[in-house]
């Protein structure tokens, strides 16, 4: 945290920064293993490989705005399953390495590995508060959106929103509260639709429908969103009401500049590749590997993204590299409109896809690194 902070104040300080348009990003990524007698060792539900793999998930936070990203905190979690076992067999359980640790901080670890990821990510919240890291959004997919985070976030003494995913298909049957009664997200899509709410977008070629509601207590502005007439819905939902759809989207679409921290950590830093049975060597593994992206982050902050600013920074806007958060809006965005509109698909899916679930879809942005984005 201490190197963390002070890496994310030479940022702040460029006059390139725009400080309300920095957002947290929460989400997690899976450690595969391959050793069984590893500390803590279990299986864990993989939404890359859609099944059980042998390993951990890491609960990552990290700070943008919307050039740079740094990796501020994260925790390596088990997931203990229906039957308590964290998805090995009793022998398997007796094989794992064990370790009595005397250090307070590895105690803590080791009492994060079995909490939440809900509650794992309210405490990594409070810490960026406590460590005066300022932010305006707090971005999350749908798995973290519910009433105690948005209860929480509003709660905060800073002025800070959620702005995450909510689930509209099959899967949504969370109701909100609205002036025409307390109706889940499809129901919300059909009354839109009766009520002839539904309103298109030229800029981002969709259609979408946006309720002001209350959720958990809280006043909340919901956005319904989907590409093609026959094509499905998608959801947002942010504690700021004053929020506006395009705005929504385009601050939300940061949330990939994540997992493209994720890519870039796993394929040249090692993040998550560590094998050795102690818990403790796979924190500090995690650690430095978090570090040393922050520095390299910093590092191209002042190199690729540098222009000699005042009077010349509108000549040289076009021979600065674009940021990675730019490259997905502006890049990617045509292609997953194209995708999105003939094959009926949700952005989320194909941007999983793109980032990772296909190396040689990942090599599509570097075609483009010297494209204007619009």
């Amino acid at each position: 945290w201490h190197i963390s902070v002070q890496l994310w104040n030479r940022i702040h300080v460029r006059s390139d920064h725009k400080e309300q348009d920095v957002c947290l990003i929460l989400d997690d990524t899976d450690h595969e293993k391959t050793g069984r007698t590893i500390e803590k060792i279990g299986r864990v539900h993989s939404h890359l490989a859609h099944k059980a793999v042998l390993g951990f998930k890491c609960l990552c936070m990290a700070v943008t705005d919307g050039v740079s990203q740094i990796l501020l905190d994260f925790d390596i979690i088990g997931e203990k399953g229906k039957k308590g076992n964290y998805g090995m067999s009793a022998r398997e359980l007796e094989r794992r390495h064990k370790t009595e640790h005397d250090s307070e901080v590895l105690r803590s670890r080791e009492k994060a590995y079995d909490m939440s990821k809900l509650e794992l990510a309210k405490e990594m919240i409070k810490r960026a508060i406590r460590k005066g890291v300022k932010f305006s959004y707090v971005l999350a997919d749908s798995w973290f959106t519910n009433k105690d985070i948005v209860r929480f976030i509003h709660s905060r003494h800073i002025k800070c929103h959620w702005l995450g995913m909510i689930k509209v298909g099959e899967n949504g049957k969370t109701k909100y509260h609205t002036e025409h009664g307390d109706l889940t997200a499809p129901a919300l899509v059909k009354l839109g639709k009766k009520l002839k709410l539904q309103k298109y977008s030229r800029k981002l070629k969709c259609n979408y429908i946006v309720y002001d509601a209350v959720f958990g207590g809280m006043p909340v502005r919901i956005f319904l969103v989907r590409r093609t007439q026959h094509g499905k819905w998608n959801g947002l939902l942010s504690t700021d009401t004053g929020l506006d759809f395009i705005k929504a989207w385009q601050i939300y679409s940061r949330r990939w500049a994540l997992e493209v921290v994720f890519k870039d950590c796993k394929t040249n830093l090692g993040f998550g590749k560590c094998q050795s049975t102690s818990f403790a060597s796979q924190i500090a593994a995690a650690t430095l590997c978090c570090l040393q992206y922050n520095i390299l982050s910093v590092a191209r902050r002042f190199s690729d993204y540098e222009t000699i600013g005042g009077l010349f920074r509108e000549i040289t806007r076009e021979t600065v590299q674009l940021s990675a958060a730019q490259q997905i809006w502006g890049i990617l965005q045509e292609l997953v409109t194209a995708i999105a509109r003939v094959f009926g698909l949700l952005d989320e899916e194909i941007y999983d896809a793109v980032i990772n679930q296909s190396e040689e879809m990942a090599h599509i942005a570097q075609f483009y690194n010297l494209k204007s984005v619009s």
